[in-house]
Order: C-alpha cells, then structure tokens, then sequence
C-alpha cells in the first residue's frame, strides 16, 4: 500500500542474483559441525549413517550430491519469494554459481521498496531474517544436511540512482510513520 504524501511509484525492472554458499563455505561449515575435533558426536553419527559425511567429519560424495540436490531447492524457494515479494520474476539461468534474473517492482509499494532497499544496501540473507523473510520459506524442502552447511543470499543489480532514491524515500517515510505510530501509542499507554 502506498504512503500517504509520496506518489505511487512506477513498475520498474533490476536485476537479481541468488547465490548460495561456495564449496570452501560449504566444508568449513561441514567440520565446524561433523568433524572430530569441533563437531557434535550425534550429529555425525547421524550425517555418517545416512552417508553424507565420512569418519573424519569430511563429505562424501553422496554428501555432495544431496548438497546439489538441496542447492535446486533453495534456488526454486528463492525464486517463489521473488514472485511472491515483488511483482514478477523471472529466471534466466546461471552466471558462475548464481542464479541471475529480472524482477519488476513498485517502489511505491512500502513492503517492495523496502525489501529492495534492504537488498541494494546489503543482501537478502537465507539465513539472517532480519535481513528480510526469505529465511521463512527458504529452506522448506531442504534436507537437514543441507540446512546445516548451505547459506546464501539474493543481491540486486541494475537499479538505477533514481529509482534507488524513491524506494529509499518510500521505505523512510514507511519507517517514519511505524515510529510516530509507536510513540503515540506508548504515550497513551503511559497515560493511562
């Protein structure tokens, strides 16, 4: 819904890469949680039993191939919020290990100027929620081995100076009126 005051944006169009943790990330993360020295034991009892990790804690190739596996989840996941989030989104295939593609939005819109604020000023995490709500849905289908070792992020791109300043000044005003709304509530709360 738009501000009160600010002028409805305009559909607009960026781009966007889904990136997911590389393959160093991925194994440090794997001993962090599954090796000898650092891991917990139930845990790569656990990875060890289903095949994803070997005794030192490393993965195996089947591990790899889940990770894939749960890679196309979190991708697909992410382009559902994409669609969800803004207007529309489209997916055009892979750029190194991101996904990348075009996304249209309406800066007038409090909730998408402030998502795309939030992921021109640093990213849409997977994992970090106050980095915005793709860490609610991302991670539905992926396995627990997976969740344990993947992250990743949405980035924009493509967004020009203009258009960056009027979802900057939708999300601000949004901010602005949610603070006013607080404090008028907590002085009649204190009033009373």
């Amino acid at each position: 819904m738009p501000i009160a005051g600010i002028i409805a944006g305009m559909e607009r169009s960026g781009g966007f890469a889904i990136g997911t943790y590389d393959e160093l990330h991925i194994g440090s993360n794997a001993e962090e949680r599954f090796s000898i020295r650092y891991g917990d034991k139930q845990d790569r009892a656990k990875q060890k039993k289903l095949g994803n990790i070997d005794d030192e804690g490393k993965i195996t190739a089947k591990g790899w191939e889940q990770i894939n596996k749960d890679i196309l989840v979190l991708e697909r996941n992410a382009m559902a919020w994409m669609r969800k989030t803004f207007n529309s989104a489209r997916d055009e295939g892979h750029s190194d290990d991101e996904l990348v593609g075009t996304f249209w939005f309406d800066t007038g819109k409090v909730n998408q100027a402030e998502m795309l604020v939030m992921g021109l000023r640093e990213r849409i995490d997977m994992t970090d929620t106050s980095y915005g709500d793709l860490g609610d849905t991302a991670w539905k289908g992926v396995s627990d081995f997976g969740a344990s070792v993947l992250g990743g992020a949405i980035n924009f791109f493509d967004i020009d100076d203009e258009t960056k300043e009027e979802a900057e000044n939708v999300a601000d005003a949004a901010q602005r009126a949610r603070l006013k709304s607080r404090t008028k509530h907590s002085r009649l709360r204190q009033a009373r």
